[in-house]
């Protein structure tokens, strides 16, 4: 059975929902002024409590970042200046790294800080404390946002620097393998270096060997010929 249409007056006659509903609120609104009152209030406290922590987050961050590009210039005038690495100099800029990424650990500048915290111990010959600091990098929010090749690199310089051969291959592998990395030629060619340091000679010719297969017009390749010859000669 079709439905009866309702003409233009019946349609007028019916009541408006919106206006319904909202003449109910305003009712309600009307006759329980003070829940209604408590429940703004609430609503304001929220929403300015949410604006304080905003902000306030956005302040740490801008703050921890002047500190963290301070302290970061400070230790790239001292690096390209020699004479001003003192043992002094470092102990300073460690203390300020680690107050950073102490303080403002779950912020990019604190992350950023811990790893140049590493540096710092590096360039003390504290090797073993640098592999620490960035072993501790491969659980932060920087290595999962893109810098996990960096932190790589370091951690298997570091182990190189303690001797922990064996370590360093393995790292160093992983860094030739991967296609995105900016370390990748300079791990092939770590590789078989490290073979050479373990007396290690057949490994390192087949090393040196993949460099140049990988990199034929690399700007050392010579040298690296030279090497498989002189090694070859050696065996």
């Amino acid at each position: 059975m079709a439905e009866k249409k309702l003409t233009r007056k019946e349609l007028l006659k019916e009541p408006d929902e919106f206006l319904t509903t909202t003449a109910k609120v305003i009712r309600y609104t009307r006759e329980n002024p003070r829940p209604v009152a408590l429940g703004c209030a609430l609503v304001v406290i929220v929403l300015l409590a949410a604006a304080s922590v905003y902000y306030y987050q956005k302040h740490r961050e801008v703050r921890s970042h002047e500190i963290f590009e301070q302290a970061c210039n400070e230790y790239e005038t001292a690096v390209q200046s020699p004479q001003q690495l003192t043992p002094q100099k470092l102990d300073k800029l460690f203390a300020e790294f680690g107050a950073l990424a102490r303080e403002y650990s779950s912020l990019p500048a604190g992350e950023m800080a811990l790893l140049y915290s590493g540096h710092v111990l590096y360039k003390k010959q504290d090797f073993k404390g640098a592999l620490e600091r960035y072993a501790q990098m491969q659980s932060t929010n920087l290595v999962k946002s893109g810098l996990s090749s960096l932190v790589l690199y370091h951690m298997a310089m570091s182990q190189l620097a303690l001797k922990e051969y064996d370590k360093a291959v393995v790292l160093f592998d992983q860094l030739s393998k991967d296609i995105n990395s900016p370390y990748r030629r300079e791990a092939y060619g770590t590789v078989a270096r490290i073979y050479e340091l373990m007396g290690k000679n057949k490994e390192a010719v087949q090393a040196y060997r993949q460099y140049l297969k990988m990199f034929p017009e690399a700007p050392d390749a010579a040298f690296v010929k030279a090497r498989i010859a002189e090694i070859a000669k050696q065996a």
